[in-house]
């Protein structure tokens, strides 16, 4: 018999920083760019036009949820992967003893694109072969890029959330240099827009010196694979009218050991122009806090409860299901 418990939200709150919370991140793929639209642009001060997959096959892109689990959290969005992204969850085998990080399992060990195709775009081959841009690069495959066109209704600057990590971490550090790359109104290197602290391109390697973690719990980049969080580009300040992104994430140097991108929160807003860490988006469940409501009427859905959408002292769940709630609901969503 399922036990269940009658608990005010309060005393929910209270108890659950001593309850230890067990989840995954959870991914949906889609080719559906209206989908990916909606969950990259949840009302951020921006309307986007057009959204086109230029490169990649289906399972390089989705959309996520629940990457909520301390130290490392992030709003829903968007996730593309130079390999499946149905397959993001933990890795099982890599809490066993005898786990070997050079070889992770056929989760995150996928070619996407088959041969004689690579899997490759222009744009990332000009960049990575232009001044050592990405460490050791000798060419890019299963690349998954996406284009976003969207109108500023005034002058402003745009940001975007994102987390990168990759399996090839930490054994492959420096050969097999898996990279993020973002380019703004043109596909030139010179239109590539977000780096690390140290100038390079976001990739396994250098970008990954002193700016990785290997404490995320949420996703198959846990111990001891890595990523790196929780970064925030900021554009220059861009003119009213049309403007192009372009996401891509790809093998670098083969086409196995899978990376990933999850992106969220594009919006306008002010700050200092390039790609700085930033705070996890964790905090206090108060009146205060940006829920995602459809998502969070799902998961009251998922779990019982009433489907208003009010938590209160007359409600009963779960209560581990309920702490699992409320940490999901500490996390901001925009």
């Amino acid at each position: 018999m399922k036990h269940t418990t009658v608990v005010s939200l309060g005393s929910a709150l209270v108890l659950l920083a001593s309850v230890p919370v067990l989840g995954s991140v959870v991914t949906t793929p889609t080719m559906d760019v209206e989908a990916l639209a909606d969950a990259l642009n949840p009302g951020g001060g921006l309307s986007i036009d057009d959204v086109t997959i230029l490169n990649g096959m289906p399972g390089q892109f989705g959309t996520y949820h629940q990457f909520v689990l301390p130290p490392v959290t992030i709003s829903r969005g968007i996730v593309l992967s130079s390999g499946n992204v149905a397959n993001l969850a933990p890795i099982p085998e890599a809490s066993l003893p005898g786990y070997d990080p050079a070889s992770p399992p056929a989760q995150v060990n996928s070619q996407m694109f088959p041969w004689p195709q690579t899997g490759s775009t222009p744009e990332f081959e000009a960049y990575g072969f232009s001044g050592g841009n990405i460490e050791n690069f000798n060419g890019c495959y299963d690349v998954a890029a996406l284009r976003v066109e969207f109108t500023l209704d005034e002058d402003s600057q745009v940001r975007f959330d994102f987390i990168f990590g990759s399996v090839e971490f930490p054994y492959w550090t420096s050969q097999f240099t898996d990279a993020f790359l973002v380019f703004l109104d043109g596909t030139g290197p010179e239109n590539q827009i977000t780096f690390d602290a140290g100038g390079s391109a976001v990739q396994v390697g250098s970008s990954f010196a002193g700016l990785e973690t290997t404490d995320d719990v949420n996703s198959a980049f846990s111990n001891p694979h890595g990523l790196i969080h929780h970064l925030t580009t900021t554009t220059p300040e861009l003119s009213k009218g049309r403007h192009v992104l372009i996401f891509e994430v790809g093998d670098v140097n083969d086409q196995i050991l899978d990376s990933a991108v999850f992106i969220s929160g594009l919006r306008t807003g002010s700050g200092s122009e390039g790609t700085e860490p930033t705070e996890d988006c964790v905090g206090d469940v108060n009146s205060d806090d940006s829920v995602d409501f459809a998502d969070l009427l799902i998961l009251l859905g998922n779990w019982g409860q009433d489907a208003d959408g009010d938590l209160n002292e007359d409600d009963v769940v779960n209560f581990t299901d309920l702490t699992m709630l409320l940490a999901w609901w500490g996390a901001c969503a925009s």
